[in-house]
């Protein structure tokens, strides 16, 4: 089984500062989106040891599965699961410490988009590298080991959150690249400096066929994800819109009646990132503060 599979890491100063996660117990407020993440994660990994891997069968992703089958909804599906407890836990703790970060910045709706899409792209990319070996070794029969292929089974199974992950961390390197972070639990870093060399890390796995290649593969995905999206969220807000009135999420509901619109909204929270707040006009200000108040009230 291919894992994609995390990091250790620890940041117990941003935690105090930055996180929301488990945040105002007892307090009106929703959870927010990174709880859910982690519930949902959670229990998946408890209910499929007790029906004996049934949701892993259904869930689990492969390019058998994913493109000789057509199974869409496994490129969602794999994002829930894990091959093992420590596969499990380093990966929500990814999600603890850095998705409150991502998603203060980007919204519930967005946050959900932007990871989601992160896990997307990290299994398209795998996809990609494994259909390549496939057609290489399989296909065109050519006994010859091209570097960044992956040349494993395409039955081989891949689970787990961390694409997601690498794309949440790059999004954070982004919004506050100089947070101090522990890598592995004991080597402090600069969170930017971390997450690059996360990324350079599975690039070194894949083109040289290292210990799972697949894995870095899905994670190279994510990161990838992670680094356009956080530059672009304007490109993730129509992510539920195609399921129309059918999803709660979409604009037919809470956000119909913004008075800003998400485009707007973006580019004011990019001059804030490049300027500064000083920079705003009353009239920004003025959008920013009705924006928020709605998406706390349709949240």
């Amino acid at each position: 089984m291919v894992e994609c599979s995390p990091m250790g890491i620890h940041d117990r100063e941003y935690a105090r500062t930055g996180s929301s996660f488990g945040r105002g117990m007892g307090q009106k407020k929703p959870m927010t989106i990174s709880t859910w993440l982690i519930l949902f994660c959670v229990g998946i990994f408890v209910i499929d040891g007790f029906v004996n891997g049934l949701l892993s069968q259904w869930l689990y992703l492969s390019t058998d599965k994913a493109i000789w089958g057509v199974h869409y909804w496994r490129f969602i599906g794999f994002q829930f699961l894990h091959a093992s407890p420590m596969h499990l836990i380093f990966n929500m703790i990814g999600i603890y410490f850095f998705g409150p970060l991502v998603e203060q910045y980007l919204g519930r709706k967005r946050f959900l988009a932007f990871y989601l899409l992160c896990g997307v792209f990290g299994a398209v990319l795998y996809l990609v590298l494994n259909l390549g070996g496939y057609i290489v070794l399989d296909v065109m029969n050519l006994d010859v080991n091209v570097p960044g292929l992956l040349f494993n089974d395409t039955r081989t199974p891949l689970v787990g959150a961390s694409a997601g992950v690498f794309g949440i961390l790059l999004a954070g390197a982004f919004l506050a690249p100089n947070v101090r972070v522990l890598v592995f639990f004991f080597l402090p870093m600069q969170l930017s400096t971390m997450a690059y060399f996360l990324v350079g890390m599975a690039l070194f796995t894949v083109v040289f066929g290292g210990n799972n290649a697949g894995g870095e593969a899905a994670h190279l995905g994510g990161a990838a994800a992670g680094w356009f999206f956080i530059r672009n969220p304007r490109h993730l807000t129509g992510f539920f819109d195609f399921l129309g009135k059918a999803d709660p999420t979409s604009k037919h509901f809470a956000w119909r009646d913004r008075p800003a619109s998400q485009k707007e909204v973006d580019r004011i929270l990019d001059k804030i990132h490049n300027k500064g707040l000083q920079s705003l006009s009353s009239k920004e200000k003025k959008q920013l503060h009705d924006a928020s108040r709605d998406r706390r009230e349709g949240s």
